[in-house]
């Protein structure tokens, strides 16, 4: 058998740490006694899941859910928004914006918010969902900032904290052209107690996976048969199972056991995760 050759400075892989991490919240948030039964909380928990290994997928996935549960015009999401528990002011600079239609409002990609404003600082005042009907009568925010979203065309809106347990961890916006949207009272207070269970939680630990990677577990690549490595290098290239068959002149069976094989070995449940992985160790070139 031959190992396969780690490709130079390749990032840190989480390998059994993400397969850990994602078991214990599939099994607290979506089995058991106390898993939730809210349907579009479990859709979203079983999204951010999938994605655990890639932060930016998970704020841009969280986005897209409030927009369709809401009906909202855009949703913006990312990390900051608050006074850190060093009394520093982490600004609100949004990682992920979706809209309704393209172009139907302002970007707020690229801005960012001050997170000491009276407007932010009542967000995170809220235990969970923060509606505003209409942000022309609101006054818990500064005038400036008031101002700043009549002017990104936002007349109603609703901002969601983010947090794990104690921990702050960023903010989720959806905001409408018209005032009074017909958001529910208890779609509200759903969305509030599953950001607290899962939303925070699971952003949380995409953002640990993501900043600190020497702490996931870090194995060495696998050992690969003869087979596995000429059908590694052809799934790297981004050959389809018959291409692979036809070039080895095996059978579409055999190439998909194969393969099943190597995402086994490498940890990962599809092969849009595996061709990266093979990618970074060589098998491509």
């Amino acid at each position: 058998m031959m190992r396969a050759a780690p490709a130079p400075d390749a990032p840190a892989d989480p390998g059994p740490e993400l397969l850990r991490l994602q078991r214990l919240w599939r099994e607290r948030l979506l089995g058991g006694a106390g898993a939730t039964r809210w349907r579009p909380g479990r859709e979203i928990a079983a999204e951010l899941l999938l994605h655990l290994d890639d932060e930016a997928a998970c704020w841009h996935r969280a986005a897209d859910w409030l927009r369709d549960l809401l009906d909202a015009d855009r949703v913006d999401a990312g990390p900051g928004g608050f006074i850190d528990a060093a009394g520093s002011a982490r600004g609100y600079l949004p990682q992920a914006e979706v809209q309704r239609e393209p172009g139907l409002l302002p970007t707020v990609m690229g801005l960012r918010f001050d997170a000491a404003d009276p407007g932010l600082q009542a967000v995170w005042r809220c235990p969970g969902s923060l509606p505003m009907r209409e942000v022309a009568q609101e006054r818990t925010m500064s005038a400036a900032l008031r101002e700043r979203m009549l002017a990104q065309g936002t007349r109603a809106k609703l901002a969601l904290p983010l947090r794990a347990g104690t921990q702050a961890v960023g903010l989720l916006c959806a905001d409408w052209r018209q005032p009074d949207p017909r958001w529910s009272d208890s779609t509200c207070q759903q969305l509030g107690d599953w950001a607290a269970q899962a939303l925070g939680p699971l952003l949380a630990e995409a953002r640990r996976l993501a900043r600190h990677p020497v702490e996931a577990a870090n194995p060495p690549l696998p050992v690969l048969t003869p087979a596995e490595l000429r059908v590694a290098r052809l799934v790297a290239r981004g050959l389809s199972y018959k291409e692979i068959a036809r070039q080895l002149d095996r059978s579409v069976a055999t190439i998909d056991h194969q393969t099943r094989r190597l995402r086994e070995k490498f940890g990962v449940h599809s092969n849009a995760r595996l061709m990266p992985l093979l990618d970074r160790a060589g098998f491509s070139r």
